[in-house]
């Protein structure tokens, strides 16, 4: 039996481990599809992703399985992938509908909660990371997995965990395929390079830089994407050069960086190239191209969408004015950085208040209390603080009331216990009485039949007595002795239920015992002597006896125990 109930454990193991691998492959299949579907405009996109919605949706409505309505909340949680604090609760709506049953969407979800809280709460989307991996890390390396590990490193090296991130960079080198992902190859050696670089090792981190350079100029066909990360690079490298002061190289890096990217319509990256560029010249003094730079600075200005980068663009803007004296345009771009500010705390006050929503709802069991931002940090601690306080009310409330309840108990069955043992008691002395009248019942009747045998034999002795006066005489006796029969069956029937369950409860324990035995006992019970039985129950003395012997036998009981005592616990 045990064998077949192994075997149908294992082969349930294996049918629910291949339901569930089948779903994890139809959601790969179902995100490569809208991917290769989705367009660069966003009106499109959105029909797209719609469609593709309302398609799982009527599967769901169809079929009512419980994969399509996983899939069908998957695909709305890209369509909000622009709106943050709209996509986060349906993020965690997805994970606790999902409930660990698709390694697929419990990766997916735990990657992009890990990427949403990257700023705003790293241990946080550190612990979001990890579940990721250990959710992709079942299933080998498929899906995500050297993107987490990227990811990861990237956390750690934003903690300043340099070792342990170059750790994970290499997780995530090792597992790209080296053909396919040359980007992402030539991103670890910059990341090799980035935190070599900050462990003082500034040589090693130009030379891994140059690997990831080299991994993408060695194509003969480098399209546009790789063409930016190349420039990126540069300007790593040159970063690395300003280090060890070889300003001319940092330069002419910088400038190469800033010339593609204002070209390539990469305005961020064409203004920090400009920052890096006129710190060079605070260093040296040589402001060879700052106006062409403070020009481009003008012009990319409107292009910016960040309030951050707009700040960083006017104050560049702004020192320039201050080093050539020019107070007029200097007045005018200082208010205006002032109003960016000011603008920028509004913006922080409004992403905090929704990110704190958001988080509330849902996770505020869990909450981090490690934020950069302090303010972040203090509301935390005081929904933490009330839902603390509120729990320990609850508890010491629910304490009391149990304590109460419990008080009430114990008064009310202190109260029954009292009835109980005053009727117990009264019934108890009732029943003495009974015993006692029995008593009196059966010495009487003793008495009287004593007086009636002592009259016959005045009859045989004596011949002149009236017969009619004897007769009388012998008549009142004998109603006297019916009148004691009947008062002591009135006593025995009072009780008589009572002796039933006796009787009952006796036979259930000593089944060997026989019916007239059984009977006997109650008497035997009532402690009445064998003569008092055999009054009651026509027998003799002797046989009473031979009775008692024989149910103390069957019952297990000593010569010397008292069969009263025994039967009295019963």
């Amino acid at each position: 039996m045990i064998k077949y109930l192994l075997y149908f454990l294992f082969f349930s193991f294996l049918f629910t481990s291949c339901n569930s691998s089948k779903g994890d492959e139809y959601f790969d299949t179902l995100n490569k599809k809208i991917n290769k579907s989705l367009s660069k405009r966003k009106e499109d996109r959105d029909i797209i992703i719609k469609r593709f919605y309302n398609e799982e949706l009527q599967k769901y409505n169809e079929e009512k399985k419980q994969l399509y309505l996983i899939s069908s909340k998957y695909i709305k949680v890209l369509y909000y992938a622009e709106k943050r604090n709209e996509q986060i609760p349906l993020v965690y709506d997805l994970l606790r509908l999902n409930n660990g049953k698709y390694n697929y969407v419990a990766i997916a979800c735990n990657y992009n909660l890990a990427t949403q809280f990257e700023i705003s709460s790293p241990e946080w989307s550190m612990s979001h990371i990890n579940e990721a991996i250990e959710s992709n890390e079942k299933v080998g390396n498929k899906y995500y997995l050297p993107h987490l590990y990227h990811f990861k490193g990237r956390l750690l090296y934003n903690k300043e965990d340099y070792p342990n991130a170059i750790i994970f960079f290499k997780k995530a080198f090792n597992t790209y395929d080296k053909k396919k992902d040359l980007l992402y190859i030539a991103s670890m050696y910059n990341n090799f390079g980035m935190c070599n670089a900050k462990m003082g090792k500034l040589d090693l981190a130009i030379k891994e830089t140059n690997k990831g350079i080299q991994v993408l100029t060695q194509k003969k066909k480098i399209n546009n994407e790789q063409k930016v990360f190349i420039y990126y690079m540069k300007g790593s490298l040159a970063q690395y050069y300003l280090e060890l002061k070889k300003y001319d190289i940092a330069e002419k890096l910088f400038l190469e960086k800033w010339k593609f990217s204002f070209k390539n319509g990469n305005n961020r990256m064409a203004l920090f190239a400009a920052r890096d560029i006129l710190s060079i010249y605070d260093i040296t003094g040589k402001r060879t191209d700052e106006v062409q730079i403070i020009e481009s600075l003008k012009i990319i200005e409107p292009k910016l969408k960040k309030v951050d980068d707009k700040i960083l663009l006017t104050k560049l803007i702004k020192d320039y004015y201050l080093r050539n004296d020019n107070f007029k345009d200097f007045k005018g771009i200082s208010m205006k950085l002032a109003a960016l500010n000011d603008e920028q705390d509004i913006l922080s006050q409004k992403e905090l208040s929704k990110t704190v929503d958001a988080i509330d709802s849902y996770i505020i069991k869990e909450i981090n209390k490690d934020k950069e931002d302090e303010k972040k940090k203090n509301i935390f601690l005081v929904f933490f603080l009330v839902f603390v306080i509120a729990v320990f009310i609850s508890f010491i409330i629910i304490l009391r009331m149990r304590k109460k309840k419990k008080e009430e108990l114990i008064e009310k069955e202190k109260i029954i216990f009292e009835r109980s043992k005053e009727i117990l008691e009264k019934d108890l002395q009732l029943q003495k009485e009974k015993v006692k009248n029995l008593h009196l019942n059966l010495n009487l009747k003793t008495e009287t039949q004593k007086a009636f045998l002592e009259n016959l034999k005045k009859i045989k002795k004596t011949k002149n007595i009236e017969p009619e006066e004897i007769l009388r005489d012998l008549q009142f006796k004998i109603n006297n002795l019916i009148q004691l029969d009947n008062k002591d069956n009135e006593l025995i029937n009072e009780s008589s239920l009572e002796n039933k369950l006796f009787m009952d409860k006796l036979s259930e324990r000593f089944p060997i015992l026989s019916h007239q035995e059984l009977k006997l006992c109650v008497y035997f019970k009532l402690n009445l002597s064998g003569k008092e039985i055999a009054l009651l129950e026509k027998f003799t003395v002797g046989s009473i006896r031979v009775y008692k012997a024989k149910v103390k036998s069957k019952i297990g009981l000593a010569k010397e125990e008292d069969l009263g005592e025994f039967l009295n616990t019963i």
